[in-house]
C-alpha cells in the first residue's frame, strides 16, 4: 500500500514541477517592460527625432565621389522626412563642359563650366559625405547662395576655381568654416566635416554678407562642347 501511494504522488509532483518551471520561464525579469511596450529611451529618442524634424526639415550634404585620381566634390540638398532621411534631392557642383581635353586644359586655362552634376557623376560611389540639417530659413538662404554662384558663370580651373572652391563658397556663405581648397576632394570633404563638427553650429550670417565670400569668375577659355 505504501508503494502505491508513492507511485500516485510522484506523477503529480512531476506535473507540478513542470508547470512551475514553465511559468517561471515565461515570466519577465523584475523591472522588465511588458511585451509590446516601448522602452523610455526609445520614446525619448522618438520625441527628439520628431522635434528635430520640425525644426530642421531640410538638409545640405557635402559629398565626394570616387572619380579617378582627384575625386569630385559636390553638394546635394533638399527636404527631410519625419525620420530625418532625405525625401528629395537637388544637386550642384562645378565641372568643365568638355570631356577629357577640357579636364587637361583646365590645368592651365579657365574652361567653360556647368553647375549641375552629370548623371554619371551622381552614380559614382561616394567615399565621404557630410550632412547638415537646415531650418526653413537656412534652406532658403542655401538656394539663394547657389543661385548667386550659378549666376556668376564661373569658369572651371584646377588651380583657380575647382569643385572644392564651389563647395567652399556655398559652405562659407552658410556661415561654415572651410579648409584649404587646393587639395584632393578625397581630403577636402572629410576636413570640412572635421572643422565644422568640432565647432558650434553657426549660420547667422547677415543677408548683406551672404555672398561676400563668393569669388568673382575668371574669363574662361572655351572648352570642347559635347
Amino acid at each position: 500500500m505504501g508503494t502505491g501511494i508513492k507511485r500516485s504522488i510522484l506523477p503529480r509532483t512531476l506535473v507540478f514541477t513542470a508547470i512551475l518551471t514553465a511559468f517561471l520561464a515565461a515570466a519577465p525579469p523584475a523591472g522588465a517592460a511588458p511585451a509590446g511596450a516601448v522602452a523610455p529611451t526609445q520614446v525619448a529618442e522618438a520625441k527628439t527625432q520628431a522635434t528635430e524634424a520640425k525644426e530642421y526639415p531640410y538638409y545640405v550634404e557635402f559629398r565626394v565621389a570616387l572619380d579617378g585620381v582627384y575625386g569630385h566634390s559636390y553638394i546635394a540638398y533638399g527636404r527631410l522626412d519625419s525620420l530625418g532621411r532625405p525625401a528629395s534631392a537637388a544637386y550642384a557642383d562645378i565641372h568643365p563642359t568638355g570631356d577629357l581635353p577640357s579636364m587637361v586644359l583646365g590645368h592651365f586655362f579657365p574652361m567653360d563650366a556647368a553647375t549641375i552634376p552629370e548623371k554619371d557623376t551622381l552614380g559614382y560611389k561616394l567615399t565621404g559625405r557630410f550632412r547638415r540639417p537646415l531650418t526653413a530659413t537656412e534652406y532658403a538662404r542655401l538656394n539663394g547662395v547657389i543661385a548667386h554662384i550659378r549666376a556668376a558663370h564661373h569658369s572651371w580651373s584646377v588651380l583657380a576655381y575647382n569643385c572644392n572652391d564651389f563647395v567652399a563658397d556655398v559652405a562659407r556663405a552658410m556661415g561654415m568654416r572651410t579648409p584649404a581648397t587646393l587639395s584632393l576632394p578625397y581630403e577636402f570633404i572629410p576636413a570640412l566635416q572635421a572643422i565644422n563638427t568640432s565647432t558650434p553650429r553657426h549660420m547667422s550670417v547677415p543677408p548683406s554678407a551672404l555672398f561676400a565670400e563668393v569669388r568673382p569668375s575668371a574669363a574662361p577659355r572655351r572648352g570642347l562642347e559635347r
